[in-house]
């Protein structure tokens, strides 16, 4: 039988701290340049695709990612590549 877990009515889900921490982390391998070091609109993309995911959960305005469209054409371009290279 499996059981269902209880969150916080103020916590974050799992998939939304999973995605923040994405976030967290493409950030830092752009800031260590270990991703998209000799690229700049890349490591900007990745960047800000990153800045955007440690929004989700958070409400009102300040909530800059809602799902994969709100991402521009670049940023999912430079998530696919930190994907990639995270296999």
């Amino acid at each position: 039988m499996q059981t269902v877990k209880q969150y916080s009515y103020y916590g974050d889900t799992p998939t939304v701290m999973k995605i923040v921490k994405m976030g967290r982390d493409l950030i830092t391998l752009c800031e260590k340049n270990e991703l998209y070091p000799k690229d700049d609109l890349m490591w900007n993309a990745a960047v800000t695709a990153g800045n955007k995911m440690v929004t989700a959960g958070t409400s009102g305005y300040t909530c800059r990612f809602k799902d994969i469209n709100s991402f521009t054409d670049l940023e999912r371009k430079a998530v696919l590549g930190y994907l990639e290279q995270k296999g």
